[in-house]
């Protein structure tokens, strides 16, 4: 059994890994799945009528996009990012400055709730002319996404990188034994160094927890609101408005908790290019090799778009709160046509019903019939008022009088027949 899947004397032969290096399969996800949800709903809107249509159309895309905006920003790796286009070294070990072992690739660093993304792409930069026909490694692509985290569980850990430090300095060292390429490494690095004033793994982490918590607040309130919407507009705007402080503080909480000095800043020096030239350099006639180093490159990230998306998305749910609340205060009827909520009213149609006799005249002199506090009530038609909603009982209801009437008795078949 021990030469079962050897191919002798070749070493043994294992399936490709295909990993989803390209995208976050669990953000498509998350997209997939409110993207559904918004083409099913699509489907049904031929089905609706009038007006009804559009406030139907612009209730239920308003609702994904915020929900969807939590969500992906939650487990997004696009809170501070950036990128750079340099020469590097590519292999682990030391090569000489300028010799082909050395790439030119766009390095990108994308910072996470729950960790880094690190990616190493090979491409022209501009420092060789014809780099893309004479690459230094023709037989690999060079093409890789390394995702590190330190959540779950979000603890620091101890020095090192023993059983007991923290994931991030773990998955560190199994990328070492691994052999990822030497920027992906240099840049993880930095990472797992607590001490002296270079402490940006722990404030990224410490950022990522009390962010994550935060959205996660703000998801609930902004269920609690659409439960609410069907109920009671003033209710659902109120978590509206919640929801909204909720995403602007857990982009202001990252924001403050990451401040470091220094900042992240991390170096690239690029390669020495050995260009020979000849120059007499003394009066004996020698010459010598002149090396022209090019300007060293530095990866400054900075605020993603899942940082400014969150920020923006939270200031507008906010004031859509806050609009909703002012439009049920001064414009209730609006407000309940937008929601296809109605409005109880003090109208002699909720009595007369179909009958052609006038309302009795308590009904009529009675007092209009209040909203609570809680705004419009869905569901309450012109024509489901029970007894038991008015402020006034029902009359009693007369007994009929008893009046004797008297009939007249037809006679029968077989007494008209009988013989007189």
């Amino acid at each position: 059994m021990g030469n079962a899947f050897r191919n002798q004397p070749a070493p043994a032969l294992y399936p490709d890994n295909k990993t989803p290096v390209a995208e976050d399969v669990l953000e498509v996800g998350l997209l997939f799945a409110f993207s559904l949800i918004a083409f099913s709903f699509v489907l049904i809107i031929p089905g609706i009528r009038g007006m009804e249509r559009l406030w139907a159309t612009l209730r239920v895309f308003t609702a994904m996009f915020i929900g969807c905006v939590i969500l992906v920003s939650n487990f997004g790796y696009c809170w501070y990012c950036g990128s750079i286009c340099t020469r590097t070294q590519y292999k682990a070990y030391i090569s000489p400055a300028g010799s082909r072992q050395e790439i030119e690739a766009r390095i990108g660093l994308y910072i996470g709730l729950r960790g880094t993304n690190i990616t190493l792409r090979e491409q022209s930069c501009g420092f060789e002319d014809n780099y893309i026909n004479e690459k230094p490694f023709p037989n690999e692509e060079i093409d890789y996404n390394e995702q590190i985290l330190w959540a779950d569980p979000w603890g620091q850990g101890r020095l090192g990188f023993g059983r007991y430090a923290g994931r991030y300095n773990r998955e560190f060292r199994a990328l070492q034994f691994r052999g990822a390429p030497y920027p992906i490494l240099w840049i993880a690095e930095y990472f797992t160094l607590d001490g002296e004033l270079i402490r940006w793994g722990r404030k990224f982490r410490t950022a990522g927890w009390y962010t994550h918590i935060l959205l996660w607040t703000a998801f609930a309130t902004y269920l609690i609101a659409i439960l609410l919407y069907i109920f009671n507009i003033q209710q659902g705007a109120k978590f509206t408005v919640i929801t909204g402080c909720l995403m602007i503080l857990s982009v202001f909480a990252y924001g403050v908790i990451i401040i470091n000095d220094p900042p992240l800043e991390l170096p690239f020096q690029d390669a020495a290019l050995n260009r020979s030239t000849s120059n007499a350099t003394t009066s004996n006639a020698t010459t010598s090799n002149a090396t022209t180093t090019l300007p060293s490159t530095v990866l400054k990230p900075s605020f993603g778009w899942s940082w400014w998306l969150t920020l923006w998305t939270g200031v507008g749910t906010f004031f859509l709160g806050i609009f909703i609340l002012v439009l049920d205060k001064f414009w209730p009827s609006t407000a309940a046509a937008i929601f296809h909520h109605s409005i109880i009213e003090d109208d002699l149609s909720f009595f007369e019903e179909d009958s052609e006799e006038p309302a009795p005249e308590e009904y009529r002199t009675a007092p209009r019939i209040q909203r609570g506090q809680g705004g419009t009530t869905r569901g309450r038609t012109r024509r489901g008022l029970k007894p038991h909603d008015t402020v006034r009982p029902w009359p009693e209801i007369k007994a009929p009088s008893e009046e004797v009437i008297e009939l007249q008795e037809v006679p029968t078949a077989k007494e008209e027949q009988a013989p007189q």
